[in-house]
């Protein structure tokens, strides 16, 4: 059954060439819009409810796939999923990204039912950033909590938003409201605003005021938090053993206080066993976590969506049809599904099946299905719907994309986070004069670019991440005909042979600066008269905004939004 479908043009900050409506005016609201969707609701067969249900991802083997190719067709044409979710795979250049989102929604426009597609990415800002040429690059959230300005965190937003639905991109899976106070989390770290969860609050409120401003809806997640791990849920399955007292008062306080301003939660593929004491299941897939916690204890109505179901934590203990529905039984709208044609319809027919059956009743996919229109016809910060603007003028991509002036936000928030840990000897800023070994993990070319552009006279040599002997032998030599040594670090507290080098070069009292490229916990494995650096990344605003303030052109005002067990405070920072 195909659905007649009114099309509507809106005027708007993001004018485009319109797109089909799902049966309601653009002005549509309260009663006469829920009365609209339940009339397409009833005009839908069983196999197009289910569709909506699906976000899905395509590939072309280990090659790009930056058009639509046959996997991508047969699920928007066949099995009329509702969602595409973008990897870097698929991205080329803004200009690219776009023409294939418009050619996903026109297709799915001209098949049945009709309905625009979300169109999803992972646009986190930092080490979580599916795309990396031609568009504005932020800092992760870390940094955004070292600058302990929110203002930051919605300006950021609200460029990052505005480029993505300048692509055609309507969804971004962010922001992230873990709350990360496990050192040794492999997965989230400077994804994470703070390991204070008020501190998250401000800063996740703030950043999706900033993308509804800019035109995209907002996924926040990994609920019920992912923030004390010390496994990767891409990987395999970890569990949180806090009790139900410290989920409330830690984990659980961003997403009770950000419910009523995002548009959808994603849920973690993490047992909880004060929540659901079940050996073995995820929250994911648990009725407990997204039904009794979530739905009931929350009040929260919104839209729900699993995480990745071809991660490890599920793949390696569930089938497909098994994830599935138990995902769909537990209480999610959407099944994130982001890679293999194979286990994507399986799934699909999974939930089909089930509801034939009778394991799953069609009132239980109608109301996910309300869900999903509402959110396809809701506005964000006054900008069109994804149901009123599906299509995106393509045209436009150079002038919002990219632009210098997006350029100069992410230039000032690199610099308002970078937090000095330690400088016992007071080597920042250093004289201009001085000559430079540069040695990093990462970025060593755009740093010494940076350093040199601020004066200094360097040299540069990759540095392994955990460097043998025979290299740290030939580092120290060169750094003995140098004034001083920037080393870019990175997990030094795993990496023992980035600690062993900054010791040597301490003791044989070369002036050494660390910068930190990602979680600042390693500074307690380094000596307490070494200087260091908080970066929380390495992307080329954080590099320049580092040699600016080693030079002392940018003043350094961040402040620790987590503490270092054994050596600092939340809140920790020398000015400069």
């Amino acid at each position: 059954m195909i659905l007649i479908l009114a099309v509507a043009v809106l005027p708007s900050s993001h004018p485009g060439t319109g797109g089909g409506m799902i049966g309601w005016s653009p002005k549509a609201e309260g009663k006469q819009l829920e009365g609209t969707i339940q009339d397409t609701i009833g005009k839908m067969t069983l196999e197009q409810k289910v569709g909506q249900m699906f976000m899905v991802g395509f590939h072309n083997e280990d090659r790009p796939a930056q058009e639509m190719n046959r996997q991508i067709r047969t699920l928007i044409r066949d099995h009329h999923v509702g969602g595409v979710i973008l990897f870097d795979r698929n991205i080329g250049s803004p200009r690219q990204t776009a023409e294939l989102n418009n050619s996903m929604q026109h297709l799915a426009l001209s098949s049945s039912p009709g309905i625009p597609l979300f169109i999803s990415i992972d646009q986190e800002g930092g080490k979580v950033a599916r795309i990396r040429e031609g568009v504005t690059q932020f800092p992760g959230g870390m940094t955004l909590g070292a600058s302990g300005n929110p203002d930051l965190a919605r300006r950021s937003g609200r460029v990052v938003g505005d480029e993505l639905r300048g692509m055609g991109i309507n969804m971004n899976l962010a922001p992230v409201l873990d709350v990360n106070n496990n050192p040794k989390n492999p997965v989230i770290g400077i994804r994470s605003f703070s390991g204070d969860p008020y501190q998250v609050v401000d800063m996740a409120s703030a950043q999706i005021q900033g993308y509804h401003d800019g035109g995209v809806l907002t996924v926040v997640k990994h609920f019920p938090g992912h923030g004390d791990t010390s496994t990767d849920s891409h990987i395999d399955l970890p569990t949180v053993t806090h009790s139900m007292d410290r989920l409330n008062r830690v984990e659980l306080v961003p997403f009770k206080e950000v419910l009523n301003r995002t548009d959808a939660v994603m849920s973690a593929h993490i047992t909880f066993p004060a929540l659901d004491d079940t050996p073995g299941l995820p929250g994911t897939l648990s009725h407990k976590v997204l039904t009794g916690l979530l739905r009931e204890r929350l009040g929260y109505d919104g839209v729900i969506i699993t995480d990745d179901l071809e991660m490890g934590a599920i793949v390696d203990n569930f089938s497909a049809k098994e994830a599935a529905v138990r995902a769909v039984k537990a209480g999610a709208d959407i099944l994130l599904i982001s890679h293999d044609l194979t286990r994507q319809q399986a799934s699909i027919r999974g939930i089909r099946d089930a509801v034939k059956r009778g394991e799953i009743s069609e009132a239980r996919i109608d109301r996910s299905l309300r869900r999903i229109l509402h959110l396809k016809g809701k506005r964000t910060g006054g900008v069109a719907s994804v149901a009123e603007q599906p299509i995106t003028p393509v045209e436009q991509v150079p002038q919002r994309v990219g632009t210098s002036r997006n350029d100069q936000v992410a230039q000032t928030t690199a610099e308002a986070g970078l937090t000095l840990l330690q400088d016992p000897k007071g080597l920042i800023p250093l004289a201009l004069e001085k000559k430079l070994l540069v040695v990093s993990v990462a970025g060593g070319r755009e740093l010494e670019k940076s350093l040199q552009a601020n004066g200094f006279r360097t040299q540069h040599r990759e540095l392994d991440p955990d460097p043998s002997q025979q290299e740290m032998n030939e580092l120290i030599d060169q750094a003995t005909a140098v004034d001083g040594v920037v080393v870019g670090t990175s997990r030094a507290e795993i990496h023992s042979g980035q600690r062993r080098l900054v010791q040597a070069l301490s003791e044989r009292r070369i002036p050494v600066i660390v910068l930190g490229l990602d979680t600042p916990y390693e500074v307690s494995v380094f000596p307490r008269d070494v200087t260091y650096l908080a970066l929380y990344g390495y992307d080329s605003h954080l590099l320049k905004a580092a040699a600016g303030a080693i030079a002392g052109e940018v003043p350094i005002r961040g402040k620790l939004p987590v503490s270092i067990p054994g050596r600092y405070p939340v809140g920790h920072g020398l000015d400069r």
